[in-house]
């Protein structure tokens, strides 16, 4: 009889102790802006270098590609982001340590993946009104 009524004991004292909160907003969503800003450039020089070395690309083609790319995007992001906590902040956060990453045996976009990402959290979390969404809208790639 013990021996049965011990597990029905212990659920019901679980279940009286109340639920651990969520832990909403963990990871880049709850970086500041500017740390999110250095990690997006520091994932984009690796992906820009991988491109480069790895995949033995031309450096003016890759660059010519991002700036394509990216170009118009990263410097709204860049100007609202001076606007919001000042230029020279801006620059220091965007001037991120050189990381050498190894080739992998086949080429992937994952540093790409991960650059794009954080541009989009970083435009989010400015004024929708503001222009570096609207090539987003206007159907350009990410």
């Amino acid at each position: 009889m013990i021996r049965w009524s011990l597990p029905f004991l212990a659920g019901a004292m679980l279940a009286l102790v109340p639920p651990a909160p969520a832990a909403a907003g963990t990871g880049w969503s709850r970086a500041s802006d500017l740390s999110a800003y250095s990690a997006m450039r520091l994932y984009g020089g690796i992906a820009r270098e991988q491109q480069v070395l790895c995949a033995g690309f031309a450096p003016a083609r890759v660059a010519a590609r991002w700036d394509e790319r990216y170009g118009a995007r990263e410097a709204a992001l860049r100007d609202a982001l001076a606007a919001r906590h000042g230029a020279e902040a801006v620059r220091r956060a965007g001037d991120p340590r050189a990381l050498r990453e190894p080739c992998r045996p086949l080429p992937d976009g994952h540093w790409e993946r991960r650059y794009s990402r954080l541009l989009r959290l970083l435009e989010s979390r400015m004024d929708p009104a503001w222009p570096g969404l609207a090539p987003r809208r206007l159907g350009a790639p990410d």
